[in-house]
């Protein structure tokens, strides 16, 4: 009975040695190589937004933004909960 529990032993202490044999070397940190910044080419002109005309104030364009900005944080509440019901439910009356 001894002989056959031998192998049963040796594979389950193979798995225990490896882990432990992989964990006792000392790795070497690696260094991170330096990586150039990706270049990119400029927009072509059809890309590119034209320049604020001279009719447009500031105030106009900051109103905007302000405008913008109202329209997208409704839109992130969402709709608000419909208020609760007053009252007590009653049944029509058989006469109506």
């Amino acid at each position: 009975m001894a002989k056959n529990r031998l192998p049963l032993l040796v594979l389950m202490l193979l798995p225990l040695q490896m882990l432990s044999a992989g964990c006792a070397h000392n790795s070497q940190p690696s260094v991170p190589q330096s990586v150039q910044p990706a270049q990119r080419p400029p927009l072509p002109k059809e890309g590119r937004q034209p320049p604020t005309p001279s009719i447009c104030l500031p105030t106009c364009s900051a109103g905007l933004t302000l405008e913008r900005e109202n329209w997208r944080g409704s839109l992130m509440k969402g709709v608000p909960p419909a208020p609760p019901v007053s009252g007590t439910p009653t049944r029509p009356s058989p006469n109506n």
